[in-house]
């Protein structure tokens, strides 16, 4: 929320009362609404208005405009013909009343019961498993359908907030104008929704359903209609073929796949989700027989990262991920067996065992070829290593690998050619091993260097997915909590990076699962890394293109802080939040640092003296005031 707007429960309460009497209202028009009523500009309303949570009474119609849900069905009138079953045991089923039951409450004169969670109760009226009854039945109290027959005609409506039962002593009226629009809905093939059309009816038209109209179920009929849940079609329509297609439609553009490829990829899911819940008999049966090609779709780099994404935000165990993964060899098509191995290579990674992971990598890059996935997780490997040489040589295998960030480091960081100095010859860094085996083709930058190339590693490893909802929130947070241009804007924000690596602790998860792949002074390095507090530090002098002197404001210990692409001026006396690190002989803020007022001093030494800090806290005192980013004068 803004602070020029009202709290949310203010916020929604004005807004309520708004809607019941005005009606129906767009965003933009509530919003004026409530600037009127004193509660905030409107530009900031609609965005409040948008991040509402939602409301039992507030209703989002079809056409995108909020409703008062009550007085929206206030004096709405929808009938049911009663059986003699229905007679007997004072209930109805709810299909004819259905809309108005989204204001079912305990004060209504009957209950809304599910039948399979309440059979007991329902046996006491003489409901047997085999009566043919809908999911959900209204139970009324005992002896309220006496003296009624079958085929009488009862009428539910809504007044005041709540339910309850109306005589009819008119013949029902029909409401022509619903049917029409389902008919025209249908006419193309599709099925309508009557949700969705009565809402919008009942919207548009204040005298819809205000006298008894024909039940709902007759009336369809009568259009020439059929039913099934929610959805209206022609007669003969083929129900379960529309379900399904839509399903995999919706499934295809919520993961951002093609259609063809939801079976193999919804197949692939189940077959983990079965591993996973131990539901693993007769997986060859229920996965490959006859099914087995649809699995191919798998072979496709982009197919494969989204279901891989999809699968890790499921929250399955890395186990059961490779499991599935290596069941694929045996019985999947042989083109994604390098789709398969690169699976169980990235869950084996996600279990800590990295070198596993990397023969896994290796196997995948193998059996493709050319699957760029597996070549871009060995670069990673490589430059983790400080193979900057094979790491350049992956990503140049990969199509617009070149253009990858990781690849202009890589290119940096390539080794020093040392002429005359042969393969079999003892290193030049004085190890004692043979050159091939210690710096052949191997970065040999001092480690003041490499603290550049360590960081950028780390922050690759805070790209893995198990990262993406932190790194959200602190993005979040970073935009001020602002729209999701804003957000998407802010997921790779420097000081994100930053506090996602060292205060949320994603740092110290690369130390953890891959130091092992980093030389031994790199490693080292990352350990003590992940000791160094972040701080407030002040400006004591600043040495265009060298560096900066700063004293800690906390511990008043000076640091020379190694910054040679700063040009502009900094007053002594700054303020600066940072993580000054070692680096060698040399101390460098590779994450950067931000401008600190006078005002955020305090609140920031503060949120930095907590056990943990808390990360959120601290981006969101980072971004609150006109903190600038340090490094916007730096010539990059």
């Amino acid at each position: 929320m803004t602070d020029s707007a009202a709290p949310e429960d203010a916020l929604m309460h004005a807004a309520l009362e708004v809607l019941r009497m005005n009606g129906p209202l767009a965003t933009e028009e509530l919003a004026e609404h409530l600037e009127d009523a004193g509660l905030g500009p409107a530009d900031a309303l609609v965005q409040d208005l948008e991040e509402l949570p939602p409301h039992p009474l507030v209703l989002s119609l079809p056409d995108g405009r909020f409703a008062a849900l009550d007085a929206l069905f206030e004096g709405r009138i929808f009938t049911h013909r009663l059986s003699a079953d229905e007679i007997a045991r004072d209930l109805i089923a709810v299909d004819d009343v259905e809309p108005l039951l989204l204001l079912v409450s305990e004060d209504d004169e009957f209950e809304l019961v599910a039948v399979d969670e309440h059979r007991d109760r329902l046996a006491e009226r003489g409901v047997t498993y085999d009566d043919p009854l809908p999911p959900e039945v209204l139970l009324f109290p005992r002896g309220t359908f006496a003296g009624r027959s079958p085929g009488d005609v009862v009428a539910l409506t809504a007044g005041s907030g709540r339910l309850s039962l109306v005589p009819v002593v008119a013949d029902p009226t029909p409401v022509p104008a619903l049917f029409a629009v389902l008919g025209r809905r249908s006419a193309d093939g599709d099925a309508a929704s009557l949700d969705d059309e009565l809402l919008q009816l009942l919207a548009d038209t204040p005298s819809a359903f205000t006298e008894p109209a024909p039940p709902l179920t007759e009336a369809i009929e009568a259009a020439g209609l059929e039913r099934s849940g929610d959805l209206v079609a022609p007669e003969g329509f083929d129900f379960e073929g529309y379900i399904s297609r839509t399903m995999f439609d919706e499934y295809a553009e919520q993961l951002g796949i093609p259609v063809d490829a939801v079976p193999g990829v919804a197949l692939f899911a189940s077959l983990v989700d079965a591993i996973d819940s131990g539901d693993d008999a007769d997986l060859e049966e229920r996965f490959a027989e006859g099914k087995s090609g649809l699995f191919a779709v798998l072979a496709d780099p982009e197919i494969a990262e989204t279901v891989l994404d999809e699968l890790i935000g499921e929250e399955f165990a890395p186990a059961s991920i490779e499991q599935a993964a290596l069941w694929l060899l045996d019985h999947a098509p042989r083109r994604s067996a390098a789709a398969a191995y690169w699976f169980a290579a990235r869950a084996a990674e996600a279990d800590g065992r990295i070198v596993e992971a990397e023969r896994l990598f290796e196997k995948s890059a193998d059996e493709g070829g050319e699957f760029d996935l597996a070549l871009f997780d060995l670069a990673r490997y490589a430059s983790d290593r400080g193979d900057a040489v094979r790491g350049l040589s992956l990503l140049s295998r990969i199509p617009g690998g070149d253009e990858h960030p990781l690849y202009n480091v890589l290119q940096h960081f390539q080794p020093v050619e040392r002429p005359g100095l042969g393969r079999n010859d003892r290193c030049w860094c004085g190890s004692g091993r043979k050159y091939k085996v210690c710096h052949l083709g191997k970065a040999d930058h001092p480690l003041s260097e490499r603290a550049e190339w360590l960081y950028v590693k780390a922050t690759m490893h805070a790209l893995d997915p198990s990262w993406a909802d932190e790194r959200v929130a602190l993005a979040e947070a970073r935009a001020g909590y602002g729209d999701d241009d804003a957000v998407a804007d802010a997921v790779h924000d420097p000081l994100v990076d930053d506090v996602l690596l060292h205060e949320a602790g994603a740092f110290a998860d690369f130390v953890e699962r891959r130091g092992v792949l980093l030389p031994e002074d790199e490693a080292e390095l990352a350990r003590r890394w992940t000791g160094v507090a972040r701080s407030v530090f002040e400006v004591l002098d600043v040495r265009p293109g060298e560096g900066m002197a700063l004293r800690d404001v906390r511990s008043d210990t000076v640091s020379e802080v190694h910054v040679p692409t700063i040009t502009g001026e900094l007053p002594a006396g700054t303020l600066l939040c940072a993580r000054v690190l070692p680096a060698g002989d040399l101390h460098v803020m590779p994450g950067g640092a931000e401008v600190v007022t006078e005002e955020q001093r305090e609140v920031l030494l503060e949120i930095l003296g907590d056990d943990p800090v808390d990360a959120t806290d601290l981006v969101e005192a980072l971004t609150g005031a006109d903190a600038a980013d340090f490094f916007a004068s730096v010539d990059e």
